[in-house]
């Protein structure tokens, strides 16, 4: 496709790429949902290999830090903001406002604005050691499996087009035509951004049928005796079970032992949190034979930052920033880490800023 002057291209097809495309066609038509005519905005997606991050993610709204405080407020804010607004006005969007409780083994770094957003509390009973404080909140669920989808079709409803293709430099987008660019290609962004900060970190879920009648999400800190995470996230049809982490590794395998380890972590959890079924959790219903397993999914991180165990933002050193190019103007919007989904509103925001201007 020839592009037009004043043409944008978004190179990526994730949650980052969709919610910036969105955030330009709001801007750029006037008001939400309305169709632009001119400038044109087409995604580039690539899912030839294997399909964005963003599908495969659990996901639940949990912020994490990076190393600009401001930003990282400003961003948490405008994304719950906008993710409850999608929650209240349409079910059908997969984000819906729920309860999660979180255990901690280590005292989390606690932000007053943040704990207020959240509406965080302390649970009606302490927990026990080794756990040092238990909290509640409300906070939205993203079922991205719905969600995604959405985004592509309400991008659609606005006059986004779609196009099928990779592209190994930047300058390969300027040659057909456009004088703008955003780079939201995950991992592939480092490569056209020649960044050495970004790095894959691969991660792996299961799907399980709620057949224990858990209403609720939980969340520990990793610091168990593994050291690893353990999550389970409440969606209307089914719990998801996480996660591991691995830094630097890029494949989409999933891996038995590791799966088999993730849900003794969320079994324990939800002995911990005392609930009464904790045992049943993926034992299958009578009659089944076993482990009742909708599906097992693994998925690829887009990270950046310097990496290490207990650093503070170490993989959410995340990059908006224009750029002029021979050419014409990039902006980055790469390197969300684990944060993706939670904070793209924020960044979709400020990518629009940087390209059309504040207040535009």
């Amino acid at each position: 496709m020839s592009a037009s002057a004043g043409d944008i291209a978004v190179i990526g097809s994730g949650v980052a790429g969709l919610t910036a495309a969105i955030e330009l066609a709001t801007r750029l038509s006037g008001r939400p949902g309305r169709a632009i005519n001119s400038p044109r905005i087409t995604v580039y997606a690539d899912r030839v290999s294997a399909p964005p991050a963003s599908f495969i993610a659990p996901a639940l709204f949990t912020p994490y830090a990076g190393p600009d405080e401001e930003r990282f407020r400003r961003w948490t804010e405008r994304s719950f903001a906008t993710l409850a607004r999608i929650a209240a006005e349409d079910p059908s969007s997969g984000v819906r406002m729920a309860e999660l409780r979180e255990y901690f083994y280590k005292r989390p770094v606690r932000r007053a604005w943040l704990d207020e957003l959240l509406a965080t509390r302390p649970l009606q009973y302490p927990p026990s050691p080794p756990l040092v404080e238990a909290t509640t909140s409300v906070r939205p669920h993203i079922d991205m499996l719905r969600y995604m989808p959405w985004l592509e079709s309400r991008a659609a409803a606005m006059g986004v087009r779609f196009e099928q293709r990779s592209f190994v430099a930047i300058d390969e987008v300027f040659a057909l035509g456009y004088s703008a660019a955003v780079n939201c290609a995950g991992v592939g962004a480092g490569r056209l951004a020649d960044d050495p900060l970004v790095k894959p970190m691969h991660g792996q879920v299961l799907h399980l049928r709620n057949d224990i009648g858990l209403t609720y999400s939980l969340h520990d800190d990793a610091g168990g005796p593994e050291g690893q995470v353990a999550y389970i996230f409440v969606f209307e049809d089914r719990l998801v079970l996480g996660g591991t982490f691995d830094a630097g590794r890029d494949d989409h395998a999933t891996d038995r032992p590791a799966l088999d380890a993730l849900l003794e972590r969320c079994r324990n959890l939800l002995r911990m949190d005392g609930f009464p079924r904790w045992a049943e959790l993926g034992r299958g219903r009578a009659g089944t034979g076993g482990r009742e397993e909708l599906r097992a999914l693994a998925g690829v991180r887009p990270t950046r930052g310097p990496g290490g165990v207990g650093r503070a933002g170490a993989y959410e050193h995340t990059r908006v920033e224009r750029e002029s190019v021979a050419g014409g103007v990039v902006v980055h919007c790469y390197g969300h880490g684990r944060s993706g989904a939670t904070l793209s509103w924020g960044s979709a925001a400020e990518v629009a800023d940087l390209l059309l201007g504040k207040g535009s």
